[in-house]
C-alpha cells in the first residue's frame, strides 16, 4: 500500500495535469503502481487560488479515483508568500488536507528559517499542523543539509518528493534529499507529480529505495 500525500493531479487549476485526460492517465499509473490513497494539493499561490474550479475538478475525479480503488482526498500547497494574519481562518478551514489540521506549506527557494518561523508560529498557535514541502529544494538547507533541525525543533514534519531521486548523482536537491533521508529527517515521501510521466518516476523511485 503506497500512500501519497503531495500530488498536483487535478485538472486546469495549477501548473498540473492541464487536461482530464492526463488526470485520468495519473490515477492508472498510480493504480497499477499499488498507490491507495493520494492527498491532491494544488498550488495556493499567485493566480492559482480557485477554491471553487479546485472543489468542481476535486469531486468529478473522486469518483474516477474510486473505480481504480484510489482514496482521492483534498488539501492544498501553501505557499509561504500568500500568508497574512487576516486569512488563517481561511487557511485552516479551506486549506489543510481534508478531515484534519494539516497544511503543507510550500517556501520559496530563498526562504530562511528566520522568515519561516514568522509564519510557522502563528498557523501552530492557531491549532495547524505544519508540513515542510520538500525541503531538499531550497538553498539553505542544500547549502547546510544540517537546518533541516530547525523545523524540527519547530515541530514541522518534513516531506521528501521522492522525484529527486531520480536525478543525476551530481544533483544538488539529490545531495540534500540523501542527506536528509540518511538522517532520518523525513516523515513523509511524495510523488509532487504533475503528470503521468511524474508518477511513473516516482513509483520507481519509491521501489527501488524502498521508500513506502
Amino acid at each position: 500500500m503506497i500512500r501519497d500525500m503531495h500530488c498536483h493531479i487535478l485538472y486546469g487549476v495549477d501548473d498540473g495535469a492541464s487536461t482530464r485526460e492526463e488526470s485520468l492517465r495519473m490515477l492508472d499509473v498510480a493504480a497499477h503502481g499499488g498507490i491507495t490513497q493520494i492527498m491532491a494539493t494544488p498550488h495556493f499561490r499567485g493566480r492559482w487560488n480557485n477554491r471553487e474550479l479546485v472543489h468542481q475538478t476535486f469531486d468529478d475525479l473522486v469518483v474516477e479515483a474510486k473505480q481504480r480503488g484510489i482514496i482521492l482526498m483534498l488539501g492544498s500547497e501553501f505557499f509561504i508568500r500568500e500568508f497574512d494574519r487576516d486569512n488563517i481562518e481561511y487557511i485552516k478551514n479551506e486549506l489543510c488536507f481534508e478531515n484534519s489540521n494539516t497544511i503543507l506549506l510550500e517556501l520559496s527557494s530563498f526562504t530562511s528559517i528566520d522568515d519561516a518561523r514568522d509564519v510557522i508560529y502563528p498557523l501552530q498557535r492557531n491549532g495547524m499542523k505544519v508540513i515542510i514541502a520538500h525541503p531538499e529544494r531550497y538553498k539553505e538547507i542544500q547549502h547546510r543539509p544540517v537546518l533541516h533541525e530547525e523545523y524540527l525543533i519547530m515541530n514541522c514534519e518534513l516531506q521528501l518528493s521522492a522525484d529527486c531521486f531520480a536525478l543525476p548523482s551530481w544533483s544538488i536537491r539529490r545531495r540534500t534529499a540523501k542527506a536528509l533521508f540518511k538522517a532520518n529527517a523525513y516523515a513523509l515521501v511524495a510523488s509532487d507529480a504533475h503528470s503521468a510521466a511524474d508518477y511513473e518516476r516516482f513509483l520507481v523511485s519509491v521501489k527501488k529505495y524502498g521508500l513506502n
